[in-house]
Protein backbone atom coordinates (compact mmCIF):
# COMPACT_ATOMS: atom_id res chain seq x y z
CA UNK A 1 0.00 0.00 0.00
CA UNK A 2 1.34 3.44 -1.12
CA UNK A 3 1.17 5.80 2.19
CA UNK A 4 2.80 8.36 1.00
CA UNK A 5 3.67 8.29 -3.12
CA UNK A 6 6.43 9.53 -4.93
CA UNK A 7 6.25 13.36 -6.35
CA UNK A 8 8.25 15.32 -8.29
CA UNK A 9 10.49 16.84 -5.38
CA UNK A 10 9.59 21.04 -5.51
CA UNK A 11 13.99 21.28 -5.17
CA UNK A 12 13.46 20.05 -8.43
CA UNK A 13 11.21 21.93 -10.24
CA UNK A 14 12.83 25.21 -8.62
CA UNK A 15 15.91 24.79 -9.86
CA UNK A 16 14.17 23.58 -13.37
CA UNK A 17 12.18 26.87 -13.32
CA UNK A 18 15.83 28.68 -12.98
CA UNK A 19 16.87 27.09 -15.41
CA UNK A 20 14.14 28.21 -17.90
CA UNK A 21 14.18 31.70 -16.74
CA UNK A 22 18.52 32.54 -16.65
CA UNK A 23 19.66 33.85 -19.91
CA UNK A 24 21.93 31.30 -21.62
CA UNK A 25 25.04 33.81 -21.05
CA UNK A 26 24.40 33.84 -17.19
CA UNK A 27 27.57 33.27 -15.46
CA UNK A 28 25.38 30.07 -13.27
CA UNK A 29 23.53 28.66 -16.58
CA UNK A 30 25.58 25.72 -16.58
CA UNK A 31 25.93 24.71 -13.37
CA UNK A 32 21.91 25.30 -12.69
CA UNK A 33 21.22 23.21 -15.57
CA UNK A 34 24.05 20.08 -14.37
CA UNK A 35 22.05 20.30 -11.13
CA UNK A 36 18.21 19.98 -12.72
CA UNK A 37 19.48 17.24 -14.78
CA UNK A 38 21.35 15.56 -11.69
CA UNK A 39 17.62 16.19 -9.58
CA UNK A 40 15.48 15.07 -12.69
CA UNK A 41 17.72 11.81 -13.08
CA UNK A 42 17.06 11.23 -9.20
CA UNK A 43 13.67 11.52 -9.49
CA UNK A 44 13.31 9.40 -12.73
CA UNK A 45 14.96 6.43 -11.07
CA UNK A 46 12.65 6.33 -7.93
CA UNK A 47 9.83 6.64 -10.40
CA UNK A 48 11.35 3.60 -12.19
CA UNK A 49 10.90 1.41 -9.01
CA UNK A 50 7.42 2.07 -9.00
CA UNK A 51 6.90 -1.29 -11.40
CA UNK A 52 8.45 -3.26 -8.75
CA UNK A 53 7.17 -2.11 -5.64
CA UNK A 54 3.37 -2.79 -7.22
CA UNK A 55 3.91 -6.59 -6.66
CA UNK A 56 4.18 -6.04 -3.55
CA UNK A 57 1.04 -7.38 -1.11
CA UNK A 58 -0.80 -4.30 -0.76
CA UNK A 59 -2.21 -5.22 2.76
CA UNK A 60 1.32 -6.29 3.73
CA UNK A 61 3.57 -3.18 3.42
CA UNK A 62 3.23 0.63 3.64
CA UNK A 63 5.42 2.26 1.40
CA UNK A 64 6.99 5.78 1.82
CA UNK A 65 8.40 7.90 -0.92
CA UNK A 66 10.87 10.77 0.29
CA UNK A 67 10.38 10.82 3.55
CA UNK A 68 12.12 14.35 5.67
CA UNK A 69 11.93 13.92 9.78
CA UNK A 70 13.38 16.25 11.67
CA UNK A 71 15.56 14.80 14.97
CA UNK A 72 18.24 17.09 17.39
CA UNK A 73 20.66 16.60 14.91
CA UNK A 74 18.62 18.69 12.13
CA UNK A 75 16.88 16.51 9.30
CA UNK A 76 17.40 13.17 7.78
CA UNK A 77 15.84 11.94 4.50
CA UNK A 78 15.61 8.43 3.10
CA UNK A 79 14.26 7.49 -0.80
CA UNK A 80 11.67 4.55 0.29
CA UNK A 81 10.82 3.34 3.31
CA UNK A 82 9.39 -0.48 3.34
CA UNK A 83 7.58 -0.97 6.60
CA UNK A 84 5.39 -4.05 7.29
CA UNK A 85 4.86 -6.58 10.41
CA UNK A 86 7.79 -8.02 10.46
CA UNK A 87 10.58 -5.23 9.66
CA UNK A 88 11.41 -2.17 8.23
CA UNK A 89 13.43 -1.65 5.41
CA UNK A 90 15.25 1.62 4.40
CA UNK A 91 16.02 1.52 0.32
CA UNK A 92 18.17 4.53 -0.37
CA UNK A 93 17.80 4.67 -4.59
CA UNK A 94 20.89 5.35 -6.81
CA UNK A 95 20.74 6.46 -10.61
CA UNK A 96 24.20 6.68 -11.66
CA UNK A 97 25.26 5.43 -14.98
CA UNK A 98 28.56 3.92 -15.96
CA UNK A 99 31.29 1.98 -13.53
CA UNK A 100 30.81 2.01 -9.98
CA UNK A 101 33.88 0.61 -7.64
CA UNK A 102 33.18 0.33 -4.17
CA UNK A 103 36.47 0.36 -1.80
CA UNK A 104 37.15 -1.65 1.20
CA UNK A 105 35.66 1.16 3.38
CA UNK A 106 32.31 0.83 1.64
CA UNK A 107 33.55 4.09 -0.81
CA UNK A 108 31.30 4.88 -4.28
CA UNK A 109 33.82 5.99 -7.22
CA UNK A 110 32.21 6.10 -10.48
CA UNK A 111 34.43 5.70 -13.22
CA UNK A 112 33.08 7.56 -16.57
CA UNK A 113 33.16 6.92 -20.45
CA UNK A 114 36.61 9.28 -20.54
CA UNK A 115 38.32 7.36 -17.75
CA UNK A 116 37.90 9.85 -15.40
CA UNK A 117 37.08 8.72 -11.31
CA UNK A 118 34.64 10.38 -9.75
CA UNK A 119 33.75 10.42 -6.02
CA UNK A 120 30.52 9.86 -5.40
CA UNK A 121 30.59 9.45 -1.65
CA UNK A 122 29.95 6.16 1.29
CA UNK A 123 26.49 4.98 0.34
CA UNK A 124 27.14 2.52 3.24
CA UNK A 125 27.79 4.94 6.02
CA UNK A 126 24.83 6.94 4.63
CA UNK A 127 22.14 4.23 5.06
CA UNK A 128 24.18 3.39 8.46
CA UNK A 129 23.16 7.08 9.90
CA UNK A 130 19.83 6.74 8.11
CA UNK A 131 19.19 2.98 10.27
CA UNK A 132 20.71 5.24 13.63
CA UNK A 133 18.37 8.17 13.14
CA UNK A 134 14.94 6.33 12.81
CA UNK A 135 16.23 4.08 15.23
CA UNK A 136 16.56 6.40 17.91
CA UNK A 137 13.63 8.84 16.58
CA UNK A 138 11.20 5.20 17.32
CA UNK A 139 12.55 4.66 20.53
CA UNK A 140 11.87 8.21 21.18
CA UNK A 141 8.23 7.81 20.23
CA UNK A 142 8.19 4.22 22.30
CA UNK A 143 7.51 2.43 19.20
CA UNK A 144 8.04 -1.31 19.65
CA UNK A 145 11.49 -2.81 18.39
CA UNK A 146 11.17 -4.46 15.05
CA UNK A 147 14.03 -5.46 12.90
CA UNK A 148 15.17 -2.79 10.10
CA UNK A 149 17.33 -3.53 7.32
CA UNK A 150 18.91 -1.65 4.18
CA UNK A 151 19.20 -1.72 0.68
CA UNK A 152 21.10 0.40 -2.21
CA UNK A 153 19.48 0.16 -5.29
CA UNK A 154 21.02 1.35 -8.58
CA UNK A 155 17.85 2.02 -10.59
CA UNK A 156 19.77 2.32 -13.81
CA UNK A 157 20.01 -1.21 -15.56
CA UNK A 158 23.19 -0.45 -17.44
CA UNK A 159 25.35 0.51 -14.41
CA UNK A 160 28.48 -1.90 -13.89
CA UNK A 161 28.96 -1.93 -9.53
CA UNK A 162 32.60 -3.28 -8.86
CA UNK A 163 32.90 -4.85 -5.44
CA UNK A 164 37.11 -4.95 -5.70
CA UNK A 165 37.98 -6.02 -2.41
CA UNK A 166 34.81 -8.28 -1.68
CA UNK A 167 33.30 -6.05 1.20
CA UNK A 168 30.28 -8.15 2.54
CA UNK A 169 28.44 -4.73 3.19
CA UNK A 170 28.71 -3.72 -0.09
CA UNK A 171 27.84 -7.43 -1.15
CA UNK A 172 24.84 -8.00 1.25
CA UNK A 173 23.71 -3.72 0.45
CA UNK A 174 24.23 -3.06 -2.69
CA UNK A 175 21.71 -4.52 -5.76
CA UNK A 176 20.44 -3.49 -8.98
CA UNK A 177 16.30 -2.55 -9.11
CA UNK A 178 15.58 -6.00 -10.94
CA UNK A 179 16.44 -7.87 -7.78
CA UNK A 180 14.58 -5.67 -5.10
CA UNK A 181 11.41 -7.97 -4.73
CA UNK A 182 13.35 -10.90 -4.25
CA UNK A 183 15.90 -9.39 -1.32
CA UNK A 184 12.53 -7.96 0.10
CA UNK A 185 11.53 -11.71 0.11
CA UNK A 186 14.68 -12.80 1.67
CA UNK A 187 14.21 -10.08 4.64
CA UNK A 188 11.03 -11.84 4.84
CA UNK A 189 12.03 -15.24 5.64
CA UNK A 190 14.84 -14.03 7.77
CA UNK A 191 12.21 -11.96 9.93
CA UNK A 192 9.20 -14.49 10.14
CA UNK A 193 8.41 -13.11 13.37
CA UNK A 194 6.11 -10.70 13.75
CA UNK A 195 6.67 -7.43 15.82
CA UNK A 196 3.59 -4.84 14.80
CA UNK A 197 -0.11 -5.35 15.24
CA UNK A 198 -1.53 -3.61 11.76
CA UNK A 199 -2.75 -0.71 14.67
CA UNK A 200 0.57 -0.15 15.57
CA UNK A 201 2.29 -0.50 12.05
CA UNK A 202 -1.05 2.12 10.80
CA UNK A 203 0.61 4.16 13.93
CA UNK A 204 4.30 4.12 12.46
CA UNK A 205 2.81 5.56 9.09
CA UNK A 206 0.97 8.06 10.31
CA UNK A 207 3.91 9.31 12.60
CA UNK A 208 5.85 9.66 9.95
CA UNK A 209 3.73 11.33 7.46
CA UNK A 210 2.95 13.24 10.70
CA UNK A 211 6.99 14.65 10.65
CA UNK A 212 7.09 14.94 6.96
CA UNK A 213 8.74 18.04 6.59
CA UNK A 214 9.29 19.22 2.69
CA UNK A 215 12.24 21.04 2.56
CA UNK A 216 12.24 25.38 1.80
CA UNK A 217 14.79 26.46 -0.40
CA UNK A 218 15.31 30.06 -1.15
CA UNK A 219 16.93 28.91 -4.96
CA UNK A 220 18.28 32.16 -6.16
CA UNK A 221 19.84 32.33 -2.88
CA UNK A 222 21.17 28.99 -3.16
CA UNK A 223 22.35 29.87 -6.56
CA UNK A 224 23.58 33.54 -6.24
CA UNK A 225 21.29 35.07 -8.96
CA UNK A 226 19.95 38.12 -8.57
CA UNK A 227 16.25 38.55 -9.09
CA UNK A 228 17.03 41.39 -11.86
CA UNK A 229 18.33 38.52 -13.88
CA UNK A 230 15.68 36.48 -14.09
CA UNK A 231 14.24 36.60 -17.63
CA UNK A 232 10.14 37.28 -17.08
CA UNK A 233 7.57 36.61 -19.65
CA UNK A 234 5.15 33.77 -20.89
CA UNK A 235 7.48 30.90 -22.75
CA UNK A 236 5.82 29.62 -25.74
CA UNK A 237 5.38 26.22 -25.30
CA UNK A 238 6.06 25.22 -28.96
CA UNK A 239 9.25 27.00 -29.83
CA UNK A 240 10.75 27.72 -26.11
CA UNK A 241 10.81 31.63 -27.30
CA UNK A 242 9.85 34.57 -24.60
CA UNK A 243 8.32 36.87 -24.09
CA UNK A 244 4.40 35.90 -26.02
CA UNK A 245 2.18 38.66 -26.14
CA UNK A 246 -0.82 38.87 -24.50
CA UNK A 247 -3.66 40.03 -27.25
CA UNK A 248 -7.34 39.63 -28.49
CA UNK A 249 -7.43 36.81 -25.69
CA UNK A 250 -4.58 34.87 -25.90
CA UNK A 251 -0.97 34.42 -25.78
CA UNK A 252 0.75 35.08 -29.13
CA UNK A 253 4.31 34.06 -30.23
CA UNK A 254 6.02 36.48 -32.46
CA UNK A 255 8.63 34.16 -33.70
CA UNK A 256 6.81 30.84 -34.45
CA UNK A 257 3.11 31.78 -34.84
CA UNK A 258 2.05 29.58 -31.82
CA UNK A 259 -1.44 30.76 -29.69
CA UNK A 260 -1.75 29.47 -26.29
CA UNK A 261 -5.24 30.91 -23.83
CA UNK A 262 -3.49 29.17 -20.63
CA UNK A 263 0.82 28.95 -21.70
CA UNK A 264 0.55 31.81 -18.84
CA UNK A 265 -0.31 29.17 -15.97
CA UNK A 266 3.32 27.32 -16.35
CA UNK A 267 4.68 31.14 -16.26
CA UNK A 268 2.83 31.31 -12.78
CA UNK A 269 3.76 28.14 -11.57
CA UNK A 270 7.76 29.54 -12.28
CA UNK A 271 6.80 32.60 -10.26
CA UNK A 272 5.82 30.33 -7.53
CA UNK A 273 8.60 28.46 -7.53
CA UNK A 274 11.41 31.02 -7.95
CA UNK A 275 9.57 33.61 -5.72
CA UNK A 276 7.05 31.95 -3.37
CA UNK A 277 3.53 31.17 -3.38
CA UNK A 278 1.58 34.90 -2.46
CA UNK A 279 2.22 37.08 -4.83
CA UNK A 280 1.17 40.87 -5.48
CA UNK A 281 -1.19 41.56 -8.60
CA UNK A 282 1.95 44.19 -9.21
CA UNK A 283 4.56 40.72 -9.72
CA UNK A 284 2.16 38.98 -11.52
CA UNK A 285 1.69 41.54 -13.98
CA UNK A 286 5.57 42.31 -14.49
CA UNK A 287 6.26 38.73 -14.38
CA UNK A 288 3.77 38.20 -17.18
CA UNK A 289 4.56 41.37 -18.96
CA UNK A 290 1.04 42.60 -18.60
CA UNK A 291 0.14 46.37 -19.08
CA UNK A 292 -3.09 46.41 -17.27
CA UNK A 293 -4.80 45.15 -14.04
CA UNK A 294 -8.31 44.68 -15.24
CA UNK A 295 -6.69 42.33 -17.58
CA UNK A 296 -4.23 40.59 -14.75
CA UNK A 297 -7.42 40.38 -12.66
CA UNK A 298 -9.23 38.68 -15.36
CA UNK A 299 -6.91 36.19 -15.77
CA UNK A 300 -6.41 35.45 -12.49
CA UNK A 301 -10.07 34.83 -11.90
CA UNK A 302 -10.49 32.49 -15.06
CA UNK A 303 -7.71 30.19 -13.80
CA UNK A 304 -9.51 30.73 -10.07
CA UNK A 305 -6.52 31.41 -7.94
CA UNK A 306 -7.56 32.43 -4.44
CA UNK A 307 -7.38 35.83 -4.05
CA UNK A 308 -7.11 37.79 -0.70
CA UNK A 309 -8.40 41.63 0.06
CA UNK A 310 -9.75 43.77 -2.84
CA UNK A 311 -7.69 46.56 -3.36
CA UNK A 312 -4.55 47.34 -5.07
CA UNK A 313 -2.75 46.10 -2.49
CA UNK A 314 -4.74 42.31 -2.99
CA UNK A 315 -2.35 39.49 -3.20
CA UNK A 316 -3.23 36.13 -4.99
CA UNK A 317 -2.01 32.48 -3.39
CA UNK A 318 -0.64 30.34 -6.44
CA UNK A 319 -1.30 26.51 -5.75
CA UNK A 320 -0.26 23.79 -8.13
Amino acid sequence: MIIKSLEPPILMQQTEALSRRLSPHHSKKAEVNESARRLRAGYNGEKSLDFHLRFLQDDAFHILHNIRIPDENDFFQMDNLINSRQLILINEVKNISGTVIYDEFGQAIRIRENGKEENMGNHLEQVNLQHSRLLRLMRNYNLPPIPIEKLITYSNPNTIIKNITNNKSVANMVIHKEQLLTRISDFARKHHAVCYTDEQLQRLSDLLIALHTPKQVNILEKFHVMCEQIQYGVICPDCGALPMIYSGAKWNCAPCGATSKVAYLDALQDLCLLFGGEVSIRQIMQFLRLDGRYITYRLMKKAGFERLGDNKGSRYILKF
